[in-house]
């Protein structure tokens, strides 16, 4: 049965293990501001918690014992970014994390949202609803799609019904990510769950969420405040996901400009990386621009 939207709990999860610094910080509190929802965090070392957002809709869960049960290699916590392996093994504790959340949460529906995805509005309501109005629909997922009959689907914002079908998936997704992984040390979960959907001949179970609205970091210069063609409006997304850079800075860079497209507060980032970051996106623009006039594709 259908659980109405006026009486139902979201629960948002987040896995904080990598020695990231402000992205997280970000993400989280722009959670807090847009929602009431309790918050899970997975974390692997007492460290992980190190300068997070303090609020009582908080839980802290430990995956020592599930990363070392896996055989992932935490070692010291600095940052591994998307260019190594071990990253790749890293986001196999999102399986895990579901598993454990679902036990302890008692919510109805479960929204994982990675530390470089930030919501700009209120998601909740609208999710909700949709789901009130589509109720065999089981999981709501960002995607980067391109290609017609190719999805491509992208773990950094997905919302889950809980159930029957949540628990059946996260377990074929846990046992498919480790068995990708022995013949491919670079299998993530996107990889996962994209052959997971496209095995399944596109399930209607899944639905896809739309990109203009739940743009990945490619899309960004879709909502620039200069119009192409006046009177011209953009939709308001409602999220940002900062992927599609790689590296810290890159990714801390261009969630400034999200922000600043979108009159948000970047406070929680120190005033001095804010200043240089101000004239970065100048220099990084002009730096493409004359490497396309000296090297012309």
């Amino acid at each position: 049965m259908a659980v109405s939207i006026h009486n139902s709990k979201c629960a948002v999860v987040f896995l904080v293990i990598n020695q990231i610094q402000d992205l997280p910080v970000l993400a989280i509190n722009s959670v807090i501001q847009n929602s009431n929802s309790p918050i899970f965090i997975g974390t692997v070392r007492e460290q992980d918690q190190e300068g997070l957002p303090k609020d009582a809709r908080i839980t802290f869960i430990d995956l020592s014992a599930d990363a070392s049960e896996l055989g992932i290699p935490v070692g010291t916590g600095n940052y591994e970014s998307f260019e190594k392996d071990v990253f790749f093994s890293l986001v196999q504790l999102k399986w895990a994390l579901f598993k454990h959340v679902s036990t302890i949460s008692g919510c109805d529906f479960l929204i994982y949202n990675d530390i470089d995805v930030f919501w700009l509005r209120p998601v909740l309501p609208d999710l909700l609803e949709a789901f009130e109005k589509s109720p065999t629909t089981q999981m709501m997922i960002q995607h980067f799609t391109w290609v017609p009959g190719q999805p491509q689907l992208c773990m950094g914002f997905v919302v889950f019904r809980m159930g029957n079908y949540f628990d059946t998936l996260v377990n074929e997704a846990s046992n498919l990510h480790a068995l990708m992984l022995k013949t491919n040390p670079r299998s993530g979960d996107d990889d996962v769950i994209t052959m997971l959907y496209r095995r399944e001949h596109f399930p209607a179970e899944i639905q896809l969420l739309p990109q203009t609205t739940f743009p990945v970091g490619n899309l960004l210069n879709l909502f620039s405040k200069r119009d192409q063609f006046p009177g011209l409006q953009p939709f308001s997304p409602y999220i940002f996901h900062a992927n599609f850079v790689v590296g810290l800075k890159k990714k801390l860079l261009i969630t400034s400009v999200a922000y600043r497209q979108h009159n948000l507060d970047l406070s929680a980032v120190p005033f001095i990386k804010r200043i240089v970051m101000l004239y970065q996106v100048p220099i990084f623009r002009l730096y493409f621009n004359l490497r396309r006039i000296v090297k012309p594709k």
